[in-house]
């Protein structure tokens, strides 16, 4: 995946730097143009973080075959999109090849993703339910503030630290594992921005089937020990919701999904280096074994868990 990050100083050049988008950028207010862009792309997604520093007006269509999701990040917008108003916190939507148009704040920062429609209206049926499928049909769907603080307490955090570690997206051995940890951070984030502007109610299950949901989940991983599987590997394989897995490693472990899965595979390699020898197994090799290619990585996790890095692990002698 192509990670670039770049900094312009002309709304021209910043229409024309968003790959894969016909669009055109006017600046409507008047002072520098400053603006910055994040982009990490694959041939089916593509990532991007735009933050301008001037009233913008953005026209033109949307990537063909692709369904594209857009959230500000920091704080709501005032706005028009698709000629409808935006006041407060929405997503914002668009189908494969539609004409848009978009007229910014002042000042707006915000991150998107474009993926394949299939896949798009496939995952969010899956992970969410058909009402929210439906949902992405409308251009502007708001969801409550509350909600919003994902963003500023997840998400931005989690695109910062990737920014700073872009030597992962280039790394051959990690490249696999880095990408699909990123595309589906990204997307579970706002997928349960989606999940929240529903209003659906959760569905009570029985604690025994919350049970054997972890069950099946901790059953997959151990048959995929070399992939490094993510929530949304997990509701597709089990044709679950988000919700629905959430609620059953809240209710059964006390812990998010992703904080049981990791946890179960950094103990897996963490029996793996107590019993066997260095000669016998390396450490990067063991990591491996269980989806962790990233050895930088790797090691923050294994330390926080265990409380030592993985070469301070008592080895069999």
């Amino acid at each position: 995946m192509d990670f670039r990050v770049s900094a312009l100083a002309d709304v021209h050049d910043h229409s024309l730097a968003v790959s894969g988008w016909e669009q055109v950028y006017r600046q409507m207010t008047p002072g520098r143009y400053e603006s910055r862009l994040v982009q990490a792309s694959s041939s089916e997604f593509h990532f991007f973080r735009e933050q301008t520093n001037r009233r913008v007006v953005q026209a033109g269509v949307s990537p063909a075959g692709f369904a594209s999701l857009a959230v500000p990040l920091y704080a709501p917008v005032v706005g028009t999109f698709q000629g409808q108003k935006v006041d407060g916190y929405a997503l914002m939507q668009l189908g494969p090849g539609e004409e848009f148009r978009f007229y910014t704040p002042e000042a707006m920062h915000y991150v998107g993703v474009s993926l394949p429609a299939e896949t798009m209206f496939e995952l969010v049926a899956v992970t969410i339910g058909e009402e929210a499928a439906r949902q992405l049909r409308r251009n502007v769907v708001p969801f409550p503030a509350e909600a919003a603080q994902v963003l500023r307490l997840r998400l931005a955090p989690f695109l910062d630290a990737s920014e700073r570690d872009r030597a992962a997206f280039a790394d051959a051995a990690a490249h696999g594992a880095s990408v699909k940890r990123f595309q589906d951070e990204v997307l579970s984030v706002l997928l349960g921005l989606l999940e929240s502007a529903t209003g659906l109610p959760s569905r009570d299950l029985t604690h025994a089937t919350y049970s054997d949901i972890v069950k099946r989940c901790e059953r997959i991983t151990e048959d995929n020990t070399e992939e490094s599987l993510t929530v949304l590997d997990l509701c597709r394989m089990l044709r679950c919701s988000r919700r629905t897995l959430q609620t059953s490693f809240q209710r059964v472990a006390n812990v998010t999904p992703v904080e049981y899965l990791r946890s179960l595979r950094l103990n897996a390699v963490h029996r793996l280096l107590r019993s066997t020898s260095a000669d016998e197994l390396l450490i990067g090799d063991a990591a491996a074994r269980w989806g962790f290619t990233h050895l930088s990585y790797f090691a923050r996790e294994y330390r926080d868990l265990f409380g030592e890095l993985p070469s301070q692990t008592v080895r069999k002698s």
